[in-house]
């Protein structure tokens, strides 16, 4: 499949966050409580728009439509910290007809090199219970598991892992 990797904007949202919805619709039921999909995907589903203004988002383009979407930020989602050359990998979701096709990857691999553009010398995400794998593929490693809040109310499973950037 050719695919363009691109800067997502503000003017993506709407199509962007469809995509997201979509993605952990199909993804998510199996490994998470319908209760928790319930409280959790309202949540999920939002962008904040200072990462779609940051440059750091990106959407992948075939034929084009969006089939995947994913960025990075210097600050940890939920609190805004910043660790030294630490990003964090933010919306990863690809069109549930595109994945395994390597769309995810594409755009991780972009995410990679603005990353180490920036000065960053390590990734690190909070991944889904059924993304873990993509993530491992990608040479990412488990830290530990993890509960994130979304919002101030809604816990969410999840496992911190982290890459070194070479």
């Amino acid at each position: 499949m050719d695919v363009a990797i691109e800067v997502a904007g503000v003017e993506d949202r709407e199509a962007l966050e469809s995509l997201i919805g979509r993605c952990y619709a199909e993804v998510y039921p199996g490994w998470y409580e319908a209760d928790i999909l319930e409280n959790a995907l309202p949540a999920m589903l939002r962008i904040d728009t200072r990462l779609l203004e940051s440059g750091r988002y990106f959407k992948a383009l075939s034929d084009g439509q969006i089939v995947g979407c994913g960025g990075w930020s210097h600050a940890t989602p939920g609190t805004g910290d910043r660790v030294a050359a630490t990003g964090h990998v933010r919306h990863f979701a690809t069109d549930p007809g595109q994945m395994r096709t390597g769309v995810g990857s594409a755009i991780l691999q972009r995410c990679v090199e603005d990353a180490m553009e920036a000065g960053m010398t390590r990734l690190q995400c909070f991944s889904s219970l059924p993304a873990e794998a993509f993530y491992e593929r990608q040479g990412f490693e488990r830290v530990q598991e993890v509960t994130v809040m979304l919002g101030e109310s809604i816990p969410f499973p999840a496992i911190l892992m982290q890459r070194v950037l070479v």
